[in-house]
């Protein structure tokens, strides 16, 4: 089944993120088998499926927090299966898990400045952190409140900021309405 929508461009797409043959695992039980889908630069994929289809499970394998027992996973031709998570952060690849998990007891801006951890560009960071502020203007009025204490919808939004704040090339949102 393909569940990807590919680009029809007349011109050659950069591939960003290539997933082959894709198996993983949780104990004995297989939570997807044989996952296959490409993701070109600019594009946007959405993979859709019942609850309990593995959705949740690719996103997490493609992240790092869960090895897969079979397959490739690759970021612009690197394969990336074996790395850990902050590596694959590092490469540019940012996984918004489900569930709205921020730090909540750090405020919002303590929350906003984790997701620039692995960059070291100041000037750019501030450009970001504004970026951010402008897309969830309610964020950047909670700026000093503690992240725990912000409705679903608002833990939501700085969970989507802080990823922003990697400035990454492919962002995984699992269940980014959740809450909204």
């Amino acid at each position: 089944r393909d569940i990807t929508r590919m680009n029809t461009d007349a011109t050659t797409p950069n591939v960003l993120l290539q997933i082959d043959n894709l198996e993983s695992y949780y104990g004995p039980i297989m939570a997807i088998r044989g996952v296959s889908l490409k993701v070109n630069e600019g594009q946007i994929v959405t993979v859709l499926g019942a609850n309990g289809a593995g959705k949740t499970t690719l996103l997490k394998t493609i992240s790092g927090v869960m090895d897969p027992e079979k397959g490739t996973v690759k970021m612009q031709g690197t394969e990336i299966q074996s790395m850990e998570p902050d590596g694959i952060v590092r490469r540019g690849i940012v996984h918004v898990p489900e569930g709205r998990e921020i730090f909540p007891l750090m405020s919002v801006a303590e929350n906003i400045a984790m997701g620039a951890y692995t960059r070291s560009d100041r000037g750019k960071i501030a450009v970001d952190e504004e970026m951010v502020y402008s897309y969830f203007p309610i964020l950047k009025d909670r700026r000093s409140q503690r992240a725990g204490t912000l409705s679903g919808g608002h833990k939501q939004m700085l969970a989507i900021g802080r990823g922003l704040m990697a400035h990454p090339n492919l962002m995984l949102l699992d269940e980014p309405t959740l809450g909204l």
